[in-house]
């Protein structure tokens, strides 16, 4: 069976940050989802609850829901069997959802929209969903009145909350999963970005230095050994690659070799009265080569000049800058003959066009008489972005290499709802470490309901000191790893309070290096993948996952659930999602 909602343009884009449709008055209390603009229709909408249609309605959007995501017993009839109010959210799951629009312009003005809105991140997912309204008779909506508040509101926004932060940390994860790489492809994108960084300082001091010899040798070294590390990956068949920055390389030293060449010539006083010469030579050049066209196609520039300003004269009464005359007209056949006589001359008289292109000659020689300023620096530059070019090919081609499980169901994190607390089972990594992880994870869920969650570095104290003190009244605390933890968090929890200096991250515990990745740079993955790139750190998905449920599903934008639209079935995720999502509604939290 089906059910229909109505809902308008801006209300629909927000469902598709959240994934979800709640009755409005969630918004105003609820720790998440768009709470300033969301206004209600004057007909077909009600504040308490969600108004459901059995008969398609007439309207500008409406949404078609299967029952299935519905809490049946939830179902309260309004208004003969034709209308039913549902007191909770209602999350979307793929081929269970319809959206109908007016027709296709609105469809694609709903998109475009949809694009400079980094947290609306489903419309991919859905667009295949969207259709357009028939012709059939619909039923104009007709809802009044007040409706009742729900008994449970409290408990169903707590549970969307937890569901908010706890589906937040399982994207990331996935996210995170779909962008690792192994340590050795670490490793060789450590190398291939420090060659990049590299030659863009060589860039620097080729364009801008005042050096008058460059030692080349350490950026052929550099390449040759990102090349032989290269051979050593799964990659080597691309070898091919190397060669043509090397071969870019090889450019840059030799035209550089030149500038800099040409540089210290320019510093040279008998440059400078090179200089002077041509200034003096070009001058001699201006005066006869005007000698030469008033002599012979004065008049005739004269004549052309006095159509000219007859046009100025014309776009000025029209606001422009000239008018032309219509073709046909006799001014205008006269000022293609006048052009034609012009241009006849200076291509035929030989004593103009030898004066002329010694001119230009001069002309280009003194363009580059500012000392620095060289006939090589744009090639020079150009080869320099094709370098970097040629990297981030590279680079992509190593980014492309994913981790990948066995199975399709081992890409989700093991995540138990428990009754008064979430469990996450993690391999290859210490007892310590997982108890401290799941400690971190529930104090964060737990306290997904605060309104307006900013990561600040006062909330990240705060929870480290939080985990560290829960951490220590645990037995576990005691064994060595425990005292390694205890003193890493000890020691970072100074520094952030300015009473250390510095803190360190044991190397051999990969788990509370992600961990410590999400502590470090808590404010976008982004950050958290730079910075466990450059330290050679494991384990991204979960640090991704610690972050991904501090900031909420909600707040996750699109630049990062786009790496898992490709890579995941979408009725798998939604199973999953679906199945968390009915354990913490059962679990009494």
């Amino acid at each position: 069976m089906k059910y229909w909602i109505i809902i308008d343009s801006w209300n629909l884009m927000e469902t598709f940050t959240t994934e979800s449709l709640s009755p409005h008055i969630f918004y105003l209390k609820r720790a998440f989802g768009n709470d300033l603009t969301r206004y209600i229709s004057k007909d077909g909408e009600l504040f308490n609850n969600i108004v459901l249609y059995k008969e398609e309605p007439l309207s500008q959007f409406a949404i078609e829901l299967d029952d299935s995501l519905f809490d049946k017993s939830l179902l309260a009839e309004y208004k003969k069997g034709e209308t039913f109010l549902y007191p909770k959210t209602v999350y979307y799951q793929k081929g269970k959802v319809r959206f109908r629009f007016k027709n296709q312009d609105s469809i694609k003005a709903f998109i475009a929209e949809s694009k400079i809105i980094f947290e609306v991140k489903t419309i991919d997912k859905y667009s295949s969903d969207f259709f357009i309204e028939t012709d059939t008779p619909k039923k104009a909506p007709s809802i009044s009145g007040n409706d009742s508040f729900p008994f449970d509101i409290n408990e169903y926004m707590l549970v969307d909350n937890l569901f908010n932060s706890v589906k937040g940390g399982i994207v990331s994860y996935l996210c995170g999963l779909k962008t690792s790489t192994s340590l050795e492809n670490q490793s060789l994108i450590l190398s291939l970005t420090s060659l990049k960084n590299m030659i863009a300082g060589l860039n620097t001091v080729v364009m801008m230095g005042e050096e008058n010899v460059i030692d080349y040798s350490q950026y052929k070294i550099s390449l040759l050994k990102t090349k032989n590390e290269f051979l050593r990956s799964p990659f080597k068949s691309k070898i091919n690659l190397f060669e043509v920055l090397k071969h870019i390389l090889d450019e840059i030293i030799s035209l550089s070799t030149l500038r800099l060449e040409k540089v210290a010539e320019q510093k040279s006083p008998s440059y400078k009265l090179e200089i002077e010469r041509l200034k003096k030579k070009k001058a001699e050049y201006e005066d006869l080569l005007y000698k030469l066209e008033d002599s012979n196609i004065g008049k005739i520039k004269e004549e052309l000049n006095s159509i000219k300003e007859q046009e100025a004269k014309m776009g000025e009464l029209e606001g422009k800058k000239r008018k032309f005359f219509p073709k046909g007209s006799h001014e205008y056949e006269r000022k293609k003959e006048l052009k034609a006589q012009i241009n006849k001359y200076k291509e035929e008289n030989s004593e103009y066009k030898t004066a002329f292109r010694e001119y230009k000659s001069i002309e280009a020689s003194l363009s580059y008489s500012v000392i620095g300023v060289t006939q090589y620096d744009a090639t020079i530059s150009s080869l320099f972005i094709r370098f970097s070019d040629n990297i981030n090919d590279i680079l992509k081609l190593l980014k492309l290499s994913l981790v990948k499980d066995s199975k399709e169901t081992d890409l989700f994190p093991n995540l138990s709802v428990l009754k008064n607390d979430i469990k996450i089972e993690i391999e290859n990594a210490s007892l310590e470490e997982i108890v401290l992880y799941n400690i971190i994870f529930h104090l964060i869920v737990f306290n997904s309901n605060e309104k307006h969650n900013v990561i600040s570095d006062s909330k990240i104290v705060e929870l480290v000191e939080r985990a560290g003190k829960e951490f220590g009244e645990n037995e576990i605390s005691k064994s060595e790893v425990g005292n390694q933890i205890m003193n890493t968090l000890r020691t970072f929890w100074m520094y952030k309070k300015q009473k250390a200096d510095s803190f360190d991250i044991p190397t051999d515990l990969p788990l509370l290096q992600a961990i410590m990745s999400f502590f470090i740079k808590p404010r976008g993955f982004d950050q958290i993948d730079r910075f466990m790139l450059n330290r050679g750190y494991q384990l991204k998905k979960y640090a991704y996952m610690l972050w991904g449920a501090i900031v909420g599903y909600a707040s996750i934008p699109k630049t990062l659930t786009n790496i898992i639209n490709d890579n995941i079935k979408e009725d798998l995720l939604d199973s999953y999602l679906s199945s968390i999502y009915k354990s913490l509604e059962n679990c009494n939290i």
